[in-house]
């Protein structure tokens, strides 16, 4: 209260930071997350503010310590804690994922359909932000339709209408020709049932063998005009048209002032369908062909829509839930429609279902933890190290009942993270994780003197650089501390060339050893570097506050409105360094709380340009001072002796790694009851050599993962 009920007096209504309300150690409890960052601001010295008294550093380190072990000692005494189920829609990416897996065709829906917004722990599958407005229920309409024409094959289109069979209806001569007279049209109607070319044939008699013209109309509109010949009576002619699926009306018309020309007959003709290579290989799977050929009854349809379903909508399903979609395909035979296509119709209305879009799980019915099923299970343990639906033999482990227990669930852990469909949970969580998923895109220096230098392909290089660093750690179960201190990097020739080391042939990435203390763990990678500066200068500010906050789970606050924003270019001629024009801003003691701490991170990396080249001169030719002090009085010299600083803090570094896997898991924001969880898992990784296998083990054995409950009161989110 010393120090602190001057501003934050619980009494005081204009406080909005109540950590006091807690008159107890039992009351700590309900405000872990408010606690914890008051340990950090403490320890980060940002608090109190410069302008008030402060406590003496003995105090300050031993308060800070006691808050952070009280919070550890007692995270788990409120007791286990399962957390809230959200019903999420799939995020773009797992919806192209989950197409993939259950029909086949890669459409590029993952970057087509509306970016999807991050939430929570800062992923874009958090279920608090994933909702659907009408229009992205509109594209998943279109989507629904344009995957299934290109994964199911309908008979190719070859139609013939003879004069009987046009309208208005008529008497056919004894050849089934239709005599057309002058002014009249003659029209043929059809279903499309695939976006395509085809081709529009009509075979006339010239009885007169005069020279006449006819207009081809498709759907009202002239379409064509052919020029009759008067040396032959008989005559063909055909035109290539764009048909969308749908009804539509071919017309033949005879202008007026003409004799009558018998029109003999109409045809369409299917010329191409566009589909992906692989369409007999997807269209068989649907459809369980043998040697392609497949029933087309029913009951085949019966069998295949209920197994689809069951996929689709990632559980066991029964007859009542399957009773609209048969309605479809009845509808479609009610038509005459081709089988593939009724077929088609019934897979499309599962396509648009909540069932297969939303990830939908049993609502809790009591405070009391509740084991989710076995079919959630897998469906949560597939979209979270695959961003896809569960395999075949997920599905058969949860039918059998087994999933669920440890040791299979430590087998399935193995199996995923090993499987090619795994690319996706590391490029997705590194990219949002670290902030490389923008390079190359709002994160592009395509001005000033970077623009020779950078590249679309360097841009590519360095988000690959960052995602092989993630998928090596987790594949190779190596120390997640890794990230802060490797020796090694993943290079090619284009990134060995760009960072000034020894030549490589080829552009694969591959593990290379360095120990120039240039390279090795995040802080060596160049899409970091872009992600923390302007596009014409380094910014040692984005820096700082981009290890604090990724790195050591430190928020920095925004500045204040009124205080001027730094120059976001350096000129060659400017006498003053950018680290001078800083020092200068932390004048301002509105500023210095924070700087104090960011700054001098920041200043440790400034021998990296913005795009990651090591240097010995910043922008304006002056020579880089990568030295720094910590509102802690530590002082280091460049990242090496960083690195060695951020080592001293791993475990800061574990708990808040620890934390943004877990929200990635869970696709929620976590709250203060989940500490017990977070502290379990740095428990264990600790004990086990901080091996990221373990916490990727640890957090699907979790109670959070593996479990349901009724939150009876709102939980405080965690700080």
């Amino acid at each position: 209260m010393k120090y602190c009920a001057a501003c934050h007096d619980p009494e005081d209504p204009s406080n909005h930071i109540k950590f006091l309300q807690a008159d107890t150690t039992a009351g700590i409890q309900h405000l872990r997350g408010i606690w914890g960052s008051t340990a950090a601001q403490l320890r980060n010295r940002t608090m109190p503010p410069s302008d008030e008294d402060q406590p003496s550093e003995q105090e300050r380190l031993q308060l800070a310590q006691w808050i952070d072990d009280h919070l550890r000692a007692t995270a788990c005494e409120l007791g286990p804690y399962a957390g809230n189920v959200t019903t999420r829609r799939l995020n773009r990416q797992e919806y192209e994922n989950t197409i993939r897996d259950l029909v086949g065709p890669e459409l590029g829906y993952h970057e087509t359909l509306p970016t999807d917004g991050g939430g929570g722990e800062g992923f874009n599958n958090n279920g608090e932000t994933l909702f659907l407005p009408p229009m992205l229920m509109e594209r998943y309409v279109e989507a629904a339709q344009d995957i299934l024409d290109a994964a199911i094959v309908t008979p190719a289109l070859r139609k013939t209408f003879s004069g009987d069979q046009l309208i208005p209806q008529g008497k056919a001569q004894a050849n089934g020709a239709r005599l057309l007279k002058p002014g009249q049209e003659l029209t043929a109607g059809t279903v499309i049932y695939v976006s395509g070319d085809y081709e529009l044939t009509v075979d006339v008699r010239n009885a007169q063998k005069k020279e006449l013209r006819l207009v081809l109309k498709l759907d009202g509109l002239p379409a064509d005009r052919f020029k009759l010949s008067s040396k032959y009576e008989e005559q063909s002619f055909s035109t290539t048209v764009r048909l969308n699926r749908g009804f539509h009306a071919i017309a033949v018309e005879n202008p007026q002032a003409q004799p009558n020309v018998e029109l003999l007959r109409l045809k369409v003709k299917e010329l191409g369908i566009k589909r992906p290579k692989e369409a007999q290989k997807f269209h068989d799977r649907i459809f369980q062909a043998n040697d392609g050929k497949y029933a087309q009854d029913r009951d085949a349809a019966t069998k295949l829509i209920h197994q689809f379903a069951s996929r689709a909508f990632r559980r066991p399903v029964n007859d009542d839930e399957l009773k609209p979609f048969f309605a479809l395909y009845d509808r479609a035979v009610s038509r005459n429609d081709p089988y593939e296509e009724c077929v088609k119709l019934a897979l499309k209305g599962i396509l648009i279902s909540p069932h297969f879009l939303f990830r939908i799980e049993a609502t809790p019915k009591s405070s009391e933890l509740q084991r989710i099923s076995d079919y959630e299970l897998a469906t949560r343990l597939s979209y979270f190290l695959w961003s896809s639906m569960p395999d075949q033999h997920l599905f058969d482990l949860a039918k059998e009942g087994k999933l669920h227990q440890t040791p299979v669930l430590k087998a399935e852990v193995q199996r995923m993270l090993h499987d090619p469909k795994a690319d996706a949970f590391f490029e997705t969580f590194t990219g949002q994780w670290l902030g490389t998923k923008e390079v190359g895109g709002s994160i592009s220096p395509i001005n000033g003197q970077y623009r020779d230098i950078y590249s679309s392909e360097l841009a590519a290089n360095f988000r690959a650089e960052a995602v092989q660093l993630t998928t090596y750690i987790a594949r190779e179960n190596r120390s997640i501390i890794d990230f802060l201190d490797a020796d090694y990097s993943f290079l090619n020739d284009r990134l060995a060339k760009h960072y000034g080391l020894p030549q490589l042939k080829g552009r694969q990435l591959r593990k290379v050893e360095v120990d120039n203390g240039q390279r090795g763990g995040l802080l060596g990678l160049g899409g970091v570097h872009m992600v923390t500066s302007y596009p014409q200068r380094s910014s040692p500010v984005l820096r700082g506050a981009w290890v604090l906050e990724t790195l050591l789970g430190t928020p920095v606050p925004s500045p204040p409105a009124d205080i001027p924003a730094l120059p976001k270019k350096v000129s060659s001629k400017d006498s003053t360094t950018f680290r001078q024009k800083l020092e200068k801003h932390r004048d301002n003691p509105s500023c210095a709380a924070c700087h104090d701490l960011i700054d001098p991170i920041g200043f440790g990396l400034d021998n990296y340009d913005l795009l990651g080249r090591w240097r010995d001169k910043t922008e304006n030719g002056k020579p880089v001072d990568a030295t720094g002090i910590l509102p802690s009085g530590e002082k280091f010299a460049g990242p090496v002796e960083l690195k060695k600083i951020l080592l001293s803090r791993k475990q800061e570094f574990t708990r808040h790694f620890s934390r943004k896997v877990l929200g990635y898991a869970l696709g929620r924001s976590l709250e203060d009851p989940d500490s017990c969880t977070i502290e379990s898992l740095v428990t264990s990784l600790e004990k086990n050599g901080y091996r990221c296998q373990t916490l990727i083990e640890e957090i699907v054995l979790s109670i959070p993962f593996g479990y349901r409950q009724l939150a009876t009161t709102p939980a405080h989110p965690s700080h």
